[in-house]
């Protein structure tokens, strides 16, 4: 079927369909192509050059020399005048930086289901996303946060790579007989090698049984047989997976990802490139780690410092910023992995990946061809803009491109004021016109005259400098607008309203991200890691984690303002929640609102969610209960506001514990220490109670039937 239509659709696109052998010519040319069609590296380099505020013939102390000029070009208008670098850009960027990486730490995760019934598996799938965000990656993904918003906001759009890593490890394990038969009581696959051991020794079939339970060579479990058959003990080197865990990786644009240029939607790609750089070291592992092919290998450990159109500093580090610096790329090899989706041989479009280096001699090698088997059956990328003009990824700006020339504007000023200020301060000597003297226009210099005047100083320029300050401060209030920074001559609700939408397309990204990472988790790893992390099984695949559940990443700018936060929440208790007669309010989420909006990052330590909480409050009277039954008098609490479910848990644990039951019948100071306990909830309902009396003026007749132990009647 698959060559069938392999033939009849026979077009000149090579990627369309999927083989075993891929097709690394045609892969190097796409690549080749979608890096140097429509001058993608020269606006890369264009954009840090207007950031960091570079240009031919700089000087260290901002001035501007002959000696720097091209083609013999003195300087002007003179020797010695100002060249400042202006930080406008620069400002924008780190600024817009700060607000995006400070909302990503503190914002909120929330998973909710396409059903009714999806709510518990909801808030597992939630603490998994919260323990991947916030405990085992937290580091490595606040560095990737922020080059990707440095990214985005540089060059107009970034991507993130999202994929599983997995990495080996060795350590010494030393094996007795005893030991294993304890173990192979719970391994089929070791108590089977033990059981070959003792009836045929240090065959065949028992090597390949022991490297298959303890993760070693045959030639190592053979030997490791025969140690324990004559002295009941051997010491062998196992490989363990030393990281296995999901990673995130900020991508550069043209340097660490590329596409071509057709490509509108990511996820619709043809074929997507990320390329990376390894030392030999890493290279190796591969082979163990990833199943590469290491005849691959071996040539490309011999292409270690060649790479191709490598203009990043910050991908290899140079020494420093200047254009004929060499570069520390000796000990890294160039590999470049191609992900395209193709038809496979059922006729259904899969997403394959290949591997191979642009630095190889034989064209043809590459290091693995395979079918990406991630759940998910998207592209491991997510692509962020800084803002969507056309449908295609790159058709977005960067902030040098659009503040390019208000910085341009700003340096002007800032030169001008600079010079009229040397000359202010010691203008030039108007002298005698005399032989050898050179026409010379500089502070200090000497200006040759037709008249016959004494030694004078040059009259200052005209003109009022403060037009220059405000042209300055008019061109940062413009800036501050368009890219929604604070500034006194902008409106908040303007500012808060850009920074609003600019947060709200960040945290989308995330969303993404996170949904990927989540899906990839439950596919990776161990059920009883998972149990162990959200305290109950995932059950269920990561594609149907990918349809039936959104993973929402959200922050209010808003909050940043203090007093803002304080007014919302005296709002709600003084206006909201002494209306709610008819209990609309659902507390419990009311209070966690509180926490996050006062403190976001207190809240990811103090709040649980519903399930957690009931559980927790249940646990409490239970030990409350059973510290009573040993004669032990608990902490009582004044005003609680937990006390009448705390009420409901008791009832419901001594009814189902006959011990508790029998001990309140036949035990005093069992039944005077549970009497106390049930009045101080009691009094904590009742001052609840006395709220409502004192707002409303009666007793609700559904809280009197309550206190009377009756139920709510109908009729006249």
């Amino acid at each position: 079927l698959h060559k069938s239509m392999q033939s009849k659709y026979n077009r000149s696109d090579k990627l369309v369909f999927a083989s075993d052998t891929p097709d690394i010519q045609e892969l190097q040319s796409e690549f080749d192509r979608s890096l140097t069609n429509g001058g993608n590296i020269s606006r890369i380099n264009s954009n840090d050059d207007i950031r960091l505020a570079r240009w031919e013939g700089q000087s260290d102390d901002g001035k501007k020399y002959s000696r720097n000029q091209r083609d013999g070009e003195g300087a002007f208008p003179f020797e010695g005048a100002s060249d400042v670098r202006v930080r406008l850009v620069d400002s924008i960027i780190n600024e817009l930086v700060m607000l995006l990486v400070n909302s990503w730490q503190l914002a909120r995760i929330r998973v909710t289901g396409t059903e009714y019934g999806d709510a518990s598996t909801a808030a597992a799938v939630q603490t998994l996303a919260r323990w991947i965000v916030e405990n085992k990656l937290r580091a490595d993904l606040e560095r990737e946060a922020e080059l990707w918003a440095q990214y985005s906001q540089n060059y107009g759009w970034a991507v993130m790579h999202v994929g599983w890593e997995r990495r080996l490890g060795s350590r010494e394990v030393t094996e007795t007989l005893p030991t294993l038969e304890e173990r192979a009581a719970m391994d089929g696959v070791l108590a089977e090698a033990l059981r070959q051991m003792v009836a045929t020794g240090a065959s065949d079939i028992t090597a390949d049984l022991f490297a298959n339970a303890l993760g070693c060579s045959s030639d190592e479990a053979r030997r490791i047989a025969t140690e324990l058959l004559n002295s009941g003990v051997s010491t062998y080197s196992q490989q363990y997976n030393r990281i296995n865990l999901p990673v995130c990786a900020a991508l550069k644009p043209y340097e660490e990802i590329s596409f071509p240029p057709e490509t509108l939607d990511l996820q619709d790609a043809r074929v997507i490139f990320k390329r990376t750089f390894m030392s030999e070291v890493e290279l190796r592992e591969m082979i163990k780690a990833d199943g590469w092919d290491e005849a691959f290998v071996e040539e490309a450990a011999n292409t270690a410092g060649k790479s191709a159109y490598l203009t990043d500093p910050n991908l290899i580090p140079v020494t420093s910023n200047v254009s004929n610096a060499m570069h520390r790329a000796d000990n890294l090899i160039e590999i470049v992995y191609a992900y395209s989706r193709q038809i496979d041989a059922n006729g259904v479009p899969c997403v394959y990946y290949t591997i191979f280096s642009p630095q190889t001699s034989q064209v043809e090698t590459y290091a693995k061809h395979t079918k990406l088997d991630y759940a998910h059956g998207e592209y491991p990328f997510i692509e962020l803009r800084r803002e969507r003009l056309k449908r295609a990824v790159v058709e977005s700006r960067g902030v040098p491109e659009i503040a390019f020339t208000d910085q341009e504007e700003i340096k002007a000023q800032k030169d001008s004021l600079r010079d009229r200020t040397a000359f202010e301060t010691l203008p030039p000597i108007k002298v005698k016109k005399r032989l050898g003297t050179q026409n010379q226009i500089a502070p200090g210099s000497l200006l040759p005259v037709t008249t016959p005047d004494d030694y004078s100083f040059l009259s200052p320029p005209s003109g009022n400098p403060t037009l220059a300050f405000n042209l300055i401060d008019r061109v940062e209030a413009q800036n501050a607008a368009y890219f929604g920074l604070f500034n006194p001559a902008v409106p908040p609700q303007k500012t808060q309203m850009t920074q609003q939408f600019i947060v709200n397309n960040w945290l989308t990204a995330w969303s993404r991200v996170l949904k990927q990472m989540v899906s990839l988790s439950v596919q990776y790893l161990d059920g009883s890691e998972i149990e162990r992390i959200v305290g109950t099984p995932i059950v269920m695949t990561p594609n149907e984690i990918s349809q039936m559940y959104d993973i929402g990443v959200s922050y209010n700018v808003r909050e940043l303002d203090t007093d803002y936060v304080m007014e919302k929440l005296k709002a709600i208790a003084s206006f909201v929640v002494p209306m709610d007669a008819g209990g609309v309010i659902d507390r419990n989420k009311l209070t966690a609102r509180f926490i996050e909006a006062i403190s976001p990052e207190s809240a990811k330590d103090l709040l649980l969610d519903q399930k957690t909480a009931s559980q927790k409050l249940y646990n409490d009277v239970q030990t409350d209960i059973a510290k009573m039954m040993a004669g032990m008098e608990v902490q009582y609490v004044e005003n609680d506001p937990t006390a009448g479910t705390k009420l409901q848990y008791l009832q419901d644990i001594v009814q189902k514990n006959p011990k508790a039951q029998q001990q309140s019948q036949s035990d005093p100071q069992f039944q005077a220490l549970i009497q106390n306990y049930i009045q101080n909830l009691q009094m904590s309902v009742q001052q609840q109670q006395n709220k409502t009396i004192g707002r409303l003026g009666v007793t609700p007749v559904s809280d009197k039937m309550a206190q009377e132990g009756q139920q709510p009647g109908y009729g006249a």
